[in-house]
C-alpha cells in the first residue's frame, strides 16, 4: 500500500502500476483522500472508462468529485468549444488528433481558459501514462502547472502507437520532467489475490520479470497456464482440436478472445462468423464502417430503400440466412406458415417505406432482419450505433452520418460496457479484465508489451493456443 497522504500533497508524483496490481483501488481510495473539490480523471480508452466508472460508482464516490474522460475526448471538448465551425477538420481526416491536441494546447496556455480549468478543477489524475504520446504528454504538462498532478502507468503496457508520433519514454529523466523524482510503485498482483486464481498471478509475476530481462517464456514453466498445442490453419477446421477447445469455451460466462491481428477487424469477423456470431465483436471508436455505412444510408430514397436496407444487411448479418430470407429486390415470398408470419411485416413495412421514406421505419426493419430465424448479427455495436443513429437523425434533423459522429463521440466521452463472450484485440481490451481470456496463436504476439497486456486480462482462467510453448518475442 502506497502513502496516499504523500502521493496527493506532492505537486507531481508518480504510481508505476503493472496490470492488475490495483491501479484503480489506488485512484478510488485516493480520490476518497481529496477533501473537497473535483478532481480531472484523463485516460486512453472507452472500454476503461467504463470499467473504472463502474467501480467508482460501486465505491459510492459523489459524482460532483470527480469528471473522466478520454484524453483525446478531453481535449476536443476545448478544441470545438473555442473554435468557428469553419475550422474544424473533418473527423475522418488523419490529421484531425492532431489539429485537436495542438489547438487545445494553444487554449491551455490562455490565461481566461486556465481560469476556467483552475475553477473546475482542483486536481489531475492520469491514467495509462505510457500510453501518452508526446503530444498528449505536452498536453497533460500544460494542465500541471494548474493543479496537483498524479500520473499512473507502466513502461511495459505502452502498446499505442500514434502515427507519425512517438509514445512519452516514461523511463527518462528529462522527458519526465521531476516525475521519476516522485515514485511510488504497487508490488502485490491484488487482481489474482482477491479470491480468483492467486497462483496465476504469482506466476505472471514471474512472466512480467522475464519480459523485462528480455528472455523466453517457456509456459511449461508456468502450470497456472492451460496451454494448447495447436496450428494456426486447425483454428478454421471445424474438425480440429482447435477449433473444438475454442467452442468449448464458448460456453463461459465471462469470456474474452484475444486475436493477435490489431490493424484489421475482418479476421475476426471471419472467425466470429465461423463460431456462429456467439461472440460479441469490440469495435474501434473510429471504426470506419460506423461512417461508412451511415453514409450508405445518407443515400436512401424511396425507390432505393429495398436495396440499400439489404446490402446493409449483408454486411452485419450472416450471408447465408439473409440470402435465405431476401433476393436482390425484396423479402422472398414465403410458404410455410411460421416464416410466412415473419416475412409479411417485413414486405409491409418496405412497401410502406417505398411510398414515403420513415428513418424510424428503416431502424424499425433493421431491428426486425436481426430477429428472423437464423440470423445472427456479426457487428452488434455496429447494427446498434445505426439504429440509434437513425432515431436521432429523424429527431434532430440531421444526416445519418452527422448523428452517428455524435453517437460515437457520446461513447469516447462516456466509454461503454464490455461484458460476456467477447472478441477482441490488445488495443480494444487494454484496462479490461474477464475471468477466462483465450490467446489465439500467440507466438504472433511479438510485441512484448502486447504479449504483456494480452497475458494480464484474465483473473480466473489463461488459456494460451501455440504451434510452440516457448514464447519469445521480438525483444
Amino acid at each position: 500500500m502506497i502513502d496516499y497522504a504523500d502521493f496527493l500533497k506532492r505537486p507531481k508524483s508518480l504510481l508505476i502500476a503493472p496490470a492488475g496490481y490495483g491501479k484503480s483501488h489506488t485512484i478510488i481510495t485516493a480520490l476518497q483522500h481529496c477533501g473537497e473539490g473535483r478532481q480531472l480523471i484523463l485516460t486512453h480508452t472507452h472500454a476503461g472508462i467504463a470499467s473504472l466508472l463502474e467501480k467508482i460508482r460501486e465505491a459510492k464516490i459523489s459524482s460532483k468529485c470527480y469528471h473522466i474522460e478520454t484524453i483525446s475526448g478531453f481535449a476536443q471538448k476545448y478544441a470545438f468549444a473555442f473554435s468557428l465551425p469553419s475550422a474544424i477538420p473533418n473527423q475522418q481526416d488523419e490529421n484531425f488528433y492532431r489539429w485537436v491536441l495542438r489547438r487545445a494546447q494553444k487554449l491551455f496556455k490562455m490565461k481566461p481558459v486556465q481560469s476556467i480549468l483552475r475553477h473546475t478543477y482542483t486536481g489531475l489524475f492520469v491514467d495509462e501514462y505510457q500510453d501518452c504520446s508526446t503530444e498528449q504528454h505536452a498536453l497533460i504538462g500544460l494542465l500541471a502547472d494548474l493543479f496537483p498532478t498524479r500520473i499512473l502507468g507502466d513502461h511495459l503496457q505502452g502498446i499505442f502507437n500514434f502515427k507519425g508520433q512517438t509514445l512519452v519514454d516514461m523511463e527518462c529523466a528529462e522527458t519526465m520532467n521531476g516525475y521519476l523524482d516522485v515514485s511510488f510503485s504497487l508490488e502485490i498482483p491484488q487482481r489474482w489475490q482477491r479470491g480468483n486464481n492467486a497462483a496465476l498471478g504469482d506466476d505472471l509475476k514471474l512472466i512480467r520479470a522475464l519480459l523485462l530481462q528480455k528472455s523466453p517464456i517457456a509456459l511449461a514453466n508456468f502450470p497456472s497456464i492451460i496451454f494448447h498445442q495447436a496450428e494456426e490453419r486447425d483454428l478454421y477446421d471445424t474438425r480440429s482440436a482447435y477449433y473444438k477447445q475454442i467452442n468449448q469455451l464458448l460456453n463461459e460466462d465471462s469470456l474474452l478472445i484475444l486475436h493477435p491481428e490489431t490493424t484489421s477487424v475482418n479476421p475476426r469477423i471471419a472467425l466470429n462468423k465461423l463460431f456462429k456470431n456467439r461472440l460479441v465483436m469490440i469495435e474501434s471508436i473510429d471504426d470506419k464502417d460506423f461512417y461508412g455505412l451511415a453514409k450508405t444510408l445518407d443515400t436512401l430514397t424511396s425507390e432505393n430503400v429495398s436495396k440499400v436496407v439489404i446490402e446493409i444487411a449483408h454486411k452485419l448479418f450472416n450471408k447465408t440466412a439473409i440470402d435465405n430470407w431476401f433476393n436482390d429486390k425484396s423479402i422472398k415470398n414465403k410458404t410455410k406458415p411460421e416464416e410466412k408470419a415473419k416475412a409479411e411485416p417485413i414486405k409491409s413495412l418496405l412497401a410502406e417505406l417505398s411510398l414515403q421514406l420513415s428513418l424510424p421505419g428503416v431502424a424499425k426493419l433493421l431491428r426486425m432482419i436481426s430477429d428472423l430465424p437464423g440470423v445472427s448479427c456479426t457487428r452488434k455495436e455496429v447494427l446498434q450505433c445505426l439504429i440509434k443513429s437513425l432515431l436521432n437523425a429523424a429527431g434532430d434533423d440531421l444526416s445519418v452520418y452527422d448523428a452517428m459522429v455524435l453517437v460515437r463521440n457520446s461513447i469516447r466521452r462516456m466509454g461503454r460496457k464490455v461484458k460476456g463472450k467477447s472478441f477482441g484485440t490488445t488495443l480494444l481490451t487494454k484496462g479490461l479484465e474477464f475471468d477466462t481470456v483465450a490467446i489465439l496463436n500467440a507466438g504472433k504476439f511479438t510485441d512484448p508489451k502486447h504479449l504483456y497486456v494480452a497475458l494480464t486480462r484474465a483473473s480466473r482462467k489463461l488459456v494460451i493456443f501455440n504451434v510452440s510453448n516457448v514464447l519469445t518475442p521480438a525483444y
